[in-house]
């Protein structure tokens, strides 16, 4: 076997609407649709022709020289750092961004499925505006303190864990300790014919870096070294000195909390809101620290679960002399992404997208260009032996979007020569009490009512005799139920999306650094459905 034979024909593609999968919430579907309710809470529908005016909001980004400045000294430990970084010195060039948390080898495969849609975005952009360059970028968000989430991965169904005692932002961590999970990601992994080459993948980034967020760059870099992604640190005092306005802002009107406040009232008659936001959205950073800043009756600031205090003046004067103290959260990260990028585009999964509906107030309130959504790419993967089960069945792949009991209940009608329900049988009875009630009603109106009530008990003993047909039917198809469970259990992991539980490494295992190629080839960010990629 060799990866140039593996990436022939490697996968097969069917597409379905992301309403037919039952995962995705209406506000969503809704935004795809152009629903014209939701067109106060964003900016530009997530068209290419929507992008002309977007790049005309974005020519005047003034902070060019900073953020290359800053990339490069990020950058400055890595051997072949991407070309692009160079690019955004000139005014032509725009950003098509992405974030996650710095989790444990990348965390969920979603993570790469946001940032092959950044790069395909980028790639259709230029094809579109020649004139123009489009570099796609993946925010690390280093500052969450998160750990619960970010410090482990599942594989082939097992957790991989790392366990610390450190604290504060992730991204600051030292990656101590790995050897114990490098043992556990072998045994997970097995005999896979990559194995091998994800281990020392693993081995590079956790072993020879001394940070998580440094390990995060060289994961992105290594499996999409080709595309030029840009990983971007917000943890950074020449970023977030660029952001100092608009942070000394937050802490003297509460302008975020405000503007919030003021679309949620609007939203929440119509969708479940995703986020809340609090009076002050900023956290205060330090040594194994990232505790909120609150401010009191005295109207002091305080940094809580410390005895960090501090009077107004104290807070602003601490906030210019040292940005890099001061985080924002979940409320004003997306605004500070925009200030500090050339930004065009974020793309994110339902969730994210839900609560950025939230914020465009926040952006009108600073005048700071509000991005387009777009919705990342989402993805089924099947291995052969799903397709060969599949086919087996004769389902179709928007059926396995269905539930397990559903599927049973469906497949068993169809298998059997019996007929699996009394729909039949329940309409001759329903058109014989219907002539008994108007036989009885010329009689006597009142014994109208006697009859409903007999066809109504009579349709229940029909209904509950068509569940013990099928419950014995089912102790007949044993093999087809099994094949059902079996077909669920790798698809839906948990019965969730498989995207949202097992790590890239399950895949890339078995078929190497193939995977990333077809993803890229595949998938299309403007396409608006769900992808399902299976092997035949």
């Amino acid at each position: 076997m060799n990866t140039e034979t593996l990436s022939k024909n490697l996968f097969s593609k069917q597409e379905v609407s992301y309403d037919e999968t039952g995962f995705f919430s209406k506000i969503v579907t809704d935004y795809l649709s152009g629903d014209k309710k939701l067109k106060s809470f964003y900016g530009r529908l997530p068209e290419l022709d929507s992008f002309r005016d977007q790049i005309a909001s974005k020519s005047d980004f003034a902070h060019r020289e900073v953020l290359v400045s800053s990339l490069k000294r990020q950058y400055g430990k890595v051997k072949t750092p991407p070309k692009s970084i160079d690019k955004l010195t000139d005014n032509k060039t725009f950003t098509v961004t992405t974030g996650h948390q710095v989790c444990l080898f990348t965390g969920p495969l979603y993570v790469i499925y946001k940032i092959v849609t950044v790069v395909n975005t980028c790639k259709a952009l230029k094809a579109k505006f020649p004139e123009y360059d489009f570099v796609p970028v993946f925010w690390m968000a280093t500052e969450d303190h998160d750990f619960e989430e970010a410090n482990h991965f599942v594989t082939n169904g097992k957790k991989i864990e790392w366990e610390s005692g450190q604290g504060g932002a992730v991204g600051r961590m030292k990656p101590e300790g790995m050897d114990a999970v490098v043992g556990m990601l072998k045994d997970a992994l097995g005999m896979g014919y990559f194995s091998g080459e994800l281990i020392a993948l693993f081995e590079r980034a956790y072993e020879k870096h001394d940070t998580i967020s440094e390990a995060t760059r060289y994961l992105i870099q290594a499996l999409f070294g080709d595309e030029d992604v840009i990983c971007i640190d917000g943890d950074d005092p020449e970023l977030k000195a660029l952001a100092v306005p608009v942070f000394i802002k937050e802490l003297r009107e509460k302008f975020s909390f405000k503007a919030v406040s003021r679309t949620n009232d609007e939203l929440r008659e119509l969708y479940n809101l995703q986020v809340h936001s609090r009076e002050v959205n900023l956290f205060y950073l330090g040594e194994q620290l990232r505790e909120r800043i609150v401010q009191n009756d005295d109207g002091d600031y305080e940094v809580l679960n410390t005895r960090l205090s501090f009077t107004v003046e104290e807070i602003e004067n601490e906030l210019k002399a040292h940005p890099e103290r001061f985080s924002p959260n979940v409320i004003l990260r997306p605004l500070y992404q925009e200030v500090i990028l050339p930004n065009l585009a974020y793309v994110g999964g339902g969730g994210e997208l839900a609560y950025w509906f939230q914020l465009k107030g926040v952006f009108d309130e600073v005048h700071v260009s509000f991005p387009i959504l777009l919705l990342r790419n989402s993805v089924l993967i099947a291995s052969e032996k799903s397709t060969e089960i599949l086919e087996k069945l004769g389902l179709e792949w928007r059926d396995v979007f269905r539930t397990t009991h559903e599927l049973e209940e469906r497949l068993i009608k169809l298998k059997t020569d019996e007929r699996m329900n009394l729909d039949l049988e329940r309409e001759k009875l329903e058109m014989l009490f219907l002539d008994i009630e108007t036989r009885l009603g010329k009689i006597e109106s009142t014994l109208e009512k006697s009859v409903r009530s007999g066809y109504a008990r009579t349709d229940r003993i029909f209904l509950n005799l068509e569940k013990k047909m099928i419950r014995a039917e089912k102790k007949k198809q044993e093999i087809l139920i099994q094949r059902i469970e079996m077909l669920k259990k790798e698809l839906f992991p948990m019965d969730g999306l498989q995207e949202r539980i097992e790590n890239f490494s399950s895949l890339y295992a078995k078929i190497g650094e193939v995977l990333i190629d077809h993803l890229l080839k595949e998938l299309n960010p403007f396409d608006k459905k769900f992808t399902i990629l299976f092997q035949k």
